[in-house]
């Protein structure tokens, strides 16, 4: 009998989700915002859309996986000292940011060597750039204690943080709120998880979707970058973007050389693993979308503790700041490099312990406004960070995907560390979860009373909307 073999064939979707073609989108999309800067206001709503549907579904999957991350991990054994090991581990790992990044920009020279020409021309780009940004960079009162209000990251409500609060302060709530159900009977909160859980595995699949459906958005945020920074921007700083670059893939190299140690594999099949989630990091400035990722890959593909991951992966992006540690460090080299300022050795250790404190002040501050911090570090050398800031606000756009990827590698390399004597194979199984399918069945009478309690709900919400702008205009 004449056996028939299927001829090895490339699929067009295998060709779409490769990261080569990713780049080569991404590329072509910082290309064409740089032939069309006046398309930036098109380009801004498209990514704002884009990044709103991924938030949609991946901000509460990651509220859930904490959750289920708390309910699994106290089945490890000493998961309370791996914990605080994990955390002490988690502040020298973005204290060593800050090291590896003045040492790149110090060696590297960032800021160093520009003419006279260039100079001013980054003088004229901040003026210009200036009359974008409204903020106040001093402040009568005690301006630390209001940039950091540890009240403002403790919720005193759950269901107010949820719906109102910024993301470490969900995390902190769903923390303690999923500490409170680990403690009590299972069979208590066993329905509760049973209803988390299916709200989990659909969040999860849809992410995924998003991921798989929505491949054209890398170019557009390309595009939308490269029209926010500018050519001018990027060729004058070109030396500051190269050093952190550099040092992030110094970093993310030495992450994935200790999960390759701690797994005894090699680095291509670690990389294999977590291919999927390093590219939509990469290529997605939200960082919360490549938390599903991150999971699957270290759970499932390479083995590490499921409870352990899931509560980690979520919280790592948030509150291990390591790329801001490693972004302030490489802005005060380059900063003195530019105003000719000499640094000594207190100065350099100075500078990485500032940065470190920065990075800890950043949290809960988002976006372009955690640059604002580096004023921060500049004060103790007397170094006008104002005069270029509006500069390096239009370029932080180009460092958010190197800034998530060094938070979630290190915080994986700091699961491998901390790891040791829990189960860890390869393909790791963990308990399956079969949907349960619910049938309502209304006969002809009751479908129509529903019906009609609906419609007397809708009126009754109406004729309140209505009384309520009445009241207001009268």
């Amino acid at each position: 009998m004449q056996t028939l073999v299927k001829p090895a064939m490339f699929q067009l979707r295998d060709i779409f989700h490769h990261p080569a073609t990713l780049l080569g989108a991404m590329l072509l999309g910082g290309w064409t915002g740089t032939l069309f800067p006046g398309s930036a206001s098109l380009l801004a709503a498209v990514s704002a859309l884009y990044l709103s549907l991924i938030q949609m579904a991946a901000l509460p999957f990651v509220i859930l996986a904490v959750y289920f991350g708390l309910q699994r991990l106290p089945s490890e054994p000493g998961s309370g000292a791996r914990l605080a090991r994990l955390a002490a581990m988690s502040l020298l790992a973005m204290l060593l940011c800050a090291v590896v990044g003045v040492l790149v920009a110090g060696l590297g020279g960032a800021g160093a060597g520009m003419t006279a020409a260039q100079t001013a021309a980054l003088g004229k780009l901040a003026l210009r750039s200036e009359a974008q940004f409204t903020m106040a960079l001093r402040d009568s009162g005690d301006g630390a204690a209001e940039q950091w209000d540890i009240g403002a990251l403790v919720p005193d409500n759950l269901f107010g943080v949820l719906a109102y609060g910024s993301l470490p302060s969900v995390l902190i709530g769903v923390l303690c709120f999923g500490a409170a159900v680990a403690v009590q009977d299972p069979l208590r909160s066993a329905q509760l998880s049973g209803i988390f859980e299916g709200m989990y595995r659909a969040l999860e699949s849809l992410v995924n979707a998003q991921h798989l459906a929505a491949r054209p958005p890398p170019s557009l945020l390309a595009a939308r970058s490269a029209t926010t920074a500018g050519v001018e921007a990027i060729m004058l700083l070109g030396s500051f973007l190269a050093a952190f670059f550099v040092a992030a893939l110094a970093v993310c190299a030495a992450a994935i050389a200790v999960l390759c140690w701690k797994l005894n594999k090699s680095p291509w099949l670690v990389m294999l693993a977590l291919r999927e989630p390093i590219t939509v990091c990469l290529f997605s400035p939200v960082a919360v979308a490549a938390v599903p990722g991150f999971i699957q890959g270290m759970s499932v593909r390479l083995g590490f503790s499921r409870g352990l991951v899931e509560l980690v992966s979520p919280i790592a992006p948030v509150f291990l700041k390591a790329g801001e540690a490693m972004f302030f460090a490489v802005l005060a080299i380059f900063v003195a490099n530019l105003y000719h300022h000499p640094l000594v050795a207190a100065d350099i250790a100075w500078i990485c312990a500032l940065s470190w404190t920065a990075a800890l002040w950043s949290v809960g501050i988002a976006g372009g406004k955690s640059v604002i911090l580096g004023s921060f570090v500049m004060a103790s050398m007397s170094l006008p960070l104002e005069a270029v800031l509006p500069v390096f606000m239009l370029v932080e756009v180009l460092c958010e995907g190197p800034r998530n990827l060094l938070s979630f590698l290190i915080s994986s390399a700091l699961i491998a560390l901390v790891a040791d004597g829990l189960y860890i194979k390869n393909e790791q199984d963990f308990e399956a979860w079969q949907p349960s399918t619910l049938k309502l069945v209304f006969t002809r009478k009751q479908a129509l009373f529903v019906l009609f309690l609906l419609l007397i709900a809708l009126f009754t919400v109406f004729c309140a909307g209505v009384g309520y702008g009445l009241r207001k205009a009268f």
